[in-house]
């Protein structure tokens, strides 16, 4: 990870355009402009971390609803990969493919380690208003520890108000 890159509180978002899991492309300042955008950087689609967070947005998906917030979970993973993982974890949200890690990289969310996580998304999660200005952040020092979901949806609902 490079954290001179990691997004602020405070600054612009980078703007971009991914696929989604059927292949559309999403526009980060076209969501925006509906309302907050949260971004979440993630490893890899079936892993068990990711399959554990993703399980548990799925079940609170309701409550992440009412807040108006939309979820941008992002991976380097291929559109196949995240079709396949959405219809598996029946996942109620799209999942954005960067598949060559360019976007991962602007937001200095790669990890460098030569192990299992080389090439892939760390964690990190990040809140962007109608303005892309970032307005929430959160990287853990391992890419191998998860999100408090309760907390961050605690989070959403501050901001939304």
């Amino acid at each position: 990870m490079d954290k001179a890159r990691v997004p602020k509180i405070g600054q612009k978002a980078l703007d971009f355009v991914l696929p989604d899991d059927m292949g559309r492309s999403v526009r980060l300042s076209e969501e925006a402009s509906e309302g907050i955008v949260v971004l979440m950087f993630y490893p890899s689609d079936f892993g068990m971390i990711c399959s554990i967070q993703m399980g548990e947005l799925r079940d609170s998906y309701d409550l992440i609803e009412e807040t108006g917030v939309r979820l941008l979970p992002i991976s380097t993973n291929s559109v196949r990969s995240h079709a396949a993982w959405k219809e598996s974890m029946r996942l109620p949200f799209r999942l954005l493919a960067d598949e060559d890690g360019a976007l991962t990289e602007e937001y200095g969310m790669s990890c460098y380690d030569d192990g299992w996580f080389k090439n892939r998304s760390c964690r990190g999660i990040f809140m962007i208003d109608r303005d892309l200005t970032v307005l929430y952040g959160w990287v853990p020092e391992s890419p191998h520890t998860g999100p408090d979901i309760p907390a961050l949806i605690e989070v959403m609902r501050s901001l939304s108000t």
